[in-house]
Order: C-alpha cells, then structure tokens, then sequence
C-alpha cells in the first residue's frame, strides 16, 4: 500500500476530512442538484450509491493516515465561515 500511496516523486503529510453525517449530505445534495442540474445531485438512490462507493474505496484510507498521525477530521457542519475557521485551524497547525 505504501508504494501506491506515496512514490518518491509525492510526500503526503496530512490529510483533512470533512465529516457530516449522511442524512445532512443527503439534504445538501439535493438542494445542490435543484440549481446545478446534476442528475446524480438529484436522486436519493444514486447519492447513497456515492457514498457505498466512498465507504468501501476511500473511508478505508482513514485508518492508514491515521496511523501515521497524519488525518485530521474538521466538522463540516456550520456555516461555511465556521468550517473555513475549522479548516484554517487544522491548516496551521501543520
């Protein structure tokens, strides 16, 4: 895994998560799909698919970075200045 994940040419020294829980990310989604026109934006069914797809391939990398105490997890619920301070926070303590 680690050969996948970080060749010579790339270090990775932190990793940030927005984290919210699915029925929020549901909501979200389909108030972005009113106005972008996203049809995967604007079926409940095809956003659970995403998030199936995100817990199985992508979730699991977590765990790696956490090991190496390189994941930070930032609560992206709250206003979007809020989640930029949270952010911000994560970003300067780097």
């Amino acid at each position: 895994m680690d050969n996948f994940l970080e060749s010579k040419d790339m270090k990775i020294d932190a990793t940030i998560a927005l984290e919210a829980n699915d029925d929020i990310l549901i909501e979200r989604l389909l108030e972005r799909g009113k106005v972008s026109g996203r049809s995967d934006d604007q079926d409940v069914t095809k956003i659970k698919n995403r998030f199936e797809e995100y817990n199985s391939k992508t979730a699991p990398l977590k765990e790696y970075y956490e090991e190496q105490h390189k994941f930070h997890s930032v609560n992206g619920i709250g206003t979007i200045d809020e989640i930029t301070q949270r952010l911000t926070e994560v970003i300067d303590s780097l």
